[in-house]
């Protein structure tokens, strides 16, 4: 069980939600992985963010991310995106003593976005990991503002 709550206004949001709310026992299709005691814990996460205005066209939106899960240090994650007109954006994030990521996207129309980020782990899984490549393609559906960004919908 899942649950969550978003608070937003065109300038600002704020969510807290919880994953595997009710713990419940790691099970596998097949029996060639013994595991004693596996479990699936509650997963935490605040988040927070604020657009700030440096001009008509530019903004500047800084946000936090703060998850924790029951016997794991807590993680933190700072974020920042530059936005051109509602059009093009420009970012960064940081994970404490784990990672660090660039960002870029373009609003195609005010349904849909797509977006590119390169992660480069700097915790010790790097030994394993060295940088993942993700694109994402954003549809917003029912967006009755005909924004080209979600910043009425968050």
């Amino acid at each position: 069980m899942n649950a969550g709550i978003w608070l937003y206004s065109a300038n600002y949001f704020a969510g807290l939600s919880a994953q595997n709310i009710i713990q419940s026992r790691l099970k596998f299709a097949d029996d060639s992985v013994k595991l004693e005691g596996g479990r699936q814990v509650p997963h935490l996460f605040l988040s927070a963010g604020y657009r700030f205005f440096i001009t008509d066209d530019i903004t500047f939106l800084p946000s936090a991310m703060v998850k924790y899960i029951r016997n794991t240090p807590v993680s933190f994650d700072l974020n920042g995106k530059v936005q051109y007109q509602d059009l093009l954006w420009l970012g960064a994030s940081i994970r404490y003593k784990d990672s660090w990521s660039v960002t870029a996207g373009i609003n195609i129309s005010s349904a849909i976005n797509v977006g590119y980020s390169y992660d480069i782990t700097t915790s010790q899984l790097n030994s394993v990991s060295r940088g993942s490549h993700e694109i994402v393609i954003g549809f917003l559906l029912g967006n009755r503002f005909t924004d080209w960004c979600p910043r009425n919908l968050w």
